[in-house]
């Protein structure tokens, strides 16, 4: 399943992200879009998608993008809760994944550089984002 969200801008440049090892049928995906390590630290989406898990791999797309870095965090919300469940100390319960594979460490998410993508003015990139337990 595909779906499409402009995101911003006139320009044509697109990111498409194929997000993998999805739990179908278990809860929808919920796709955030950082433009940068400030937005993301802050957790200031540019863009985002909720996007049904109708099979083991979905495909978010943005359109219309400026060209920039760009990254990508997904997570199964298999609960319905609507935010990322974690265990008492912190760790995610629920399938999660960023652009390009990046995992973080025993304390905490990836840094933004770790899954950041050049998305350049007209031109279209592809990134895969694995979900982990």
């Amino acid at each position: 399943m595909t779906l499409t969200l402009a995101a911003a801008g006139v320009n044509s440049a697109e990111l498409r992200a194929t997000i993998g090892n999805v739990k179908p049928q278990q809860g929808k995906l919920w796709v955030a879009l950082y433009d940068g390590a400030d937005a993301y630290k802050a957790e200031r989406r540019f863009a985002g998608q909720i996007l049904e898990a109708l099979g083991t791999e979905v495909t978010a797309v943005f359109v219309g993008l400026p060209a920039g870095h760009y990254g990508i965090a997904v997570f199964q919300d298999r609960n319905g809760d609507l935010v990322l469940t974690t265990n008492m100390v912190g760790i995610p319960s629920e399938p999660y994944g960023f652009s390009g594979g990046a995992t973080g460490s025993a304390f905490g998410p990836p840094a933004f550089d770790a899954f950041a993508l050049e998305v350049p003015d007209g031109g279209t990139v592809t990134t895969r984002v694995p979900l982990t337990e």
